[in-house]
């Protein structure tokens, strides 16, 4: 599996009797640090699939020639590449990815993908406004800290065309749950509790979308099983390792602030979590929410 290289300033880590503790500066990636991200991302990516059947979520019409297509978080633009594979190379469709860590990104994507470095809670391009015939995000506003995750919304909405469609995709961190994912979603909503934007944003997309003015708005819920409960074992294996390795990845961060769990039990908590996928599985909820912006006709 592919691995990229830590490059967040060692400044930002301590060294305590428990392990690494990282300083995490407002609105950084965070699993910036985390050396296996990449192929973590790719594990994740392929087990979602699985489950959902579908890349896009959105009635959008692909076979349309020459669209615009915004990926928003696309990390070394699998997404992208999958989407871009599945379709006829003769649509002329333009493939954009964008990530505020351009470490991640991939140098071998065919011509019609393009990746550059960019926040998603930052000025976009001036040209881009309403220039996307569909934007797609995935597990991405948790990363959203230096404005609200409804301005957030609210600007991605407004690089779509009129008549185009935005579908976002997050995680319900209080999905309940057997076995080990019940303790991981504990931490994680205590970690993006302390941020200080909460847990609860995937509870709250179609709202988003409506507040943004979309309309044709739709939610829809995946339950990802992982481990024991995945039916193929490639993919429980997938799954359960994608679980821990972003759970360890956490690690250093979720050391930084004040945890409900004790100390040692905190400590074996992704490795409790690997054993427990294993022994009875667990889930990840998505909840996909998309709109169409309305046309200038209507």
């Amino acid at each position: 599996m592919e691995k990229i290289a830590a490059s967040t300033p060692s400044s930002n880590f301590t060294t305590s009797d428990i392990g690494s503790i990282w300083q995490r500066p407002k609105g950084e990636y965070y699993l910036a640090h985390h050396a296996e991200e990449v192929a973590r991302l790719a594990a994740q990516h392929e087990v979602f699939l699985q489950s959902m059947g579908r890349l896009v979520v959105a009635p959008v019409d692909l076979t349309r020639p020459n669209l615009r297509i915004l990926d928003a978080g696309a990390a070394d633009g699998r997404w992208l590449l999958d989407l871009h594979s599945s379709l006829p190379s003769t649509l002329g469709h333009q493939y954009i990815g964008i990530d505020s860590l351009s470490k991640f990104f991939s140098t071998s994507l065919p011509n019609q993908i393009i990746l550059k470095e960019q926040r998603i809670d930052a000025t976009w391009p001036p040209g881009w406004q309403s220039s996307f015939d569909y934007v797609h995000q995935r597990l991405v506003l948790p990363g959203s800290e230096h404005i609200t995750h409804q301005q957030t919304v609210t600007n991605l909405c407004q690089l779509v065309k009129p008549g185009g469609w935005i579908e976002l995709i997050e995680q319900d961190h209080a999905t309940p749950n057997p076995g080990g994912m019940a303790k991981a979603e504990q931490v994680v909503r205590e970690l993006f509790t302390h941020s200080g934007h909460g847990y609860d944003y995937a509870l709250k997309l179609g709202e988003f979308l409506q507040e943004a003015g979309m309309e044709d708005i739709k939610v829809e819920v995946f339950d990802i099983p992982l481990g024991a409960l995945n039916p193929d074992p490639e993919l429980a294996a997938k799954s359960t390792w994608q679980v821990r390795s972003a759970l360890e990845g956490f690690m250093p961060t979720i050391r930084g602030i004040k945890c409900s769990l004790p100390t040692e039990e905190l400590e074996d908590m992704p490795a409790f979590t690997e054993r427990e996928l294993k022994r009875v599985g667990g889930y990840q909820r998505l909840v996909a929410a998309y709109g169409r912006r309305p046309s200038t006709s209507t």
